[in-house]
């Protein structure tokens, strides 16, 4: 059946009105970073006179002396920036890993409790960050883990969503696979490895590389329970607070756009395997 005129019309103002407010957004985002960039070559001095305007003088050293200056407990940049590195890549790959199993399990066995897995496992997507900070650190705090890399393993980072994903991505995978592991001699746990692992493996790496992002750019769980560990989000946080007053804002700006840096190259290189692999999860296995 056509469509209407009428109907082809609305749609039409739909979607130029979707793509005026996301254009809008994108300006917003842009302005904001290209502001920070302006903000970083400058002086201290000609940032406190000169707020909007291009710097007089270039400043590009500022980003060789955040490194040396900009810091956080006593840790350099370059320390933070490394425990960002196990950070957010540590927390991601045992977030998708945990994920991936408990996914496959509840998708393609039947056993006593299978739902109420899936529920729980969806609850934690709805459980608010903050609210859970208290049991969190009286967690830590007896297991001994508290301030301590060795935290990381409780660190399943976006195990929910990471869950969903999976679980959907299983679902719709043909048992067959399984099935012909299975009359060749292999175990459940070598058909998982061997044989439907492999299969989710594209979705999987965007699920680690959303992950990682999101820890890359966390500062308030670092900033309390890694305070001798900080990363670049919480070690920069840290240095503005303690920099209250003569905060030096060129320096902190440069050390946020070298702290940007690393998540524009990943989501530059791989946009489209992230959005290809997360369609794969979401709509087909």
């Amino acid at each position: 059946m056509k469509k209407s005129k009428k109907t082809r019309g609305g749609l039409h103002l739909f979607q130029v009105v979707v793509f005026i407010l996301l254009a809008f957004y994108a300006f917003t985002l842009i302005y904001a970073m290209g502001w920070a960039v302006l903000s970083s070559l400058k002086t201290q001095m000609e940032f406190s006179t000169n707020l909007v305007g291009l710097p007089k003088e270039w400043k590009f050293d500022n980003y060789l002396q955040a490194f040396r200056s900009v810091q956080a407990g006593g840790h350099n940049m370059f320390e933070m920036f490394f425990n960002s590195i196990w950070y957010s890549c540590g927390g991601a790959l045992l977030g998708v890993i945990a994920s991936a199993m408990v996914a496959y399990v509840v998708a393609k066995y039947e056993f006593p409790g299978r739902g109420l897995v899936y529920a729980v496992a969806l609850v934690t997507m709805m459980i608010p960050v903050v609210g859970s900070f208290p049991s969190q650190y009286r967690m830590y705090s007896q297991l001994g883990i508290l301030d301590s890399p060795l935290l990381l393993v409780t660190k399943f980072s976006g195990f929910g969503f990471n869950f969903v994903m999976l679980y959907s991505f299983f679902k719709t995978l043909s048992w067959t696979y399984a099935e012909a592991g299975f009359i060749d001699g292999a175990s459940h746990l070598k058909v998982f490895l061997k044989v439907m692992l492999p299969q989710a493996l594209p979705v999987m790496g965007s699920l680690f590389l959303v992950a990682t992002v999101q820890l890359w750019n966390e500062y308030m769980e670092p900033n309390l329970f890694l305070q001798s560990h900080p990363t670049l989000s919480s070690g920069l946080y840290v240095f503005q607070l303690e920099m209250t007053r003569g905060t030096n804002y060129p320096l902190l700006f440069a050390g946020l756009i070298v702290s940007v840096i690393p998540v524009i190259i990943l989501f530059a290189k791989f946009q489209n395997t992230m959005m290809e692999s997360m369609s794969m999860g979401g709509l087909k296995g």
